[in-house]
């Protein structure tokens, strides 16, 4: 369980949804940029698509850095594998369900609350 960063005590579930839904909390409207939130992968500001990264966490930029180097890397990995165009549509589909299932459970509100 996270704490809150201002409080030191546990994050509420509400005050999750008060931070990502703070217009301060968007710059330009899609970067999401809130320190009080203890979330690094966040949902979009619009629902329904996709996540975005809470710049005001320190691990941000590692963490996207780690997630375009595992996509480069199994994608540049599957194409060296003497595979068949089919089978490298299938890792690949393997290889982005992962990832959403990733940010799905990184974004997850209640791995954050009391």
């Amino acid at each position: 369980m996270n704490t809150h960063p201002t409080s030191g005590g546990p994050v509420e579930c509400w005050e999750l949804d008060q931070i990502h839904a703070s217009p301060e909390s968007w710059f330009l409207y899609f970067i999401y940029f809130a320190p009080k939130d203890p979330r690094i992968i966040v949902k979009k500001r619009l629902g329904g698509l996709g996540w975005t990264l809470n710049f005001a966490r320190p691990l941000a930029i590692p963490t996207l850095l780690a997630l375009i180097a595992v996509l480069v890397g199994a994608f540049t990995l599957a194409a060296t594998w003497d595979l068949s165009q089919s089978a490298q549509l299938g890792v690949a589909f393997v290889i982005i369900f992962a990832l959403v299932i990733f940010c799905r459970w990184m974004a997850n509100p209640q791995r954050y609350c009391k």
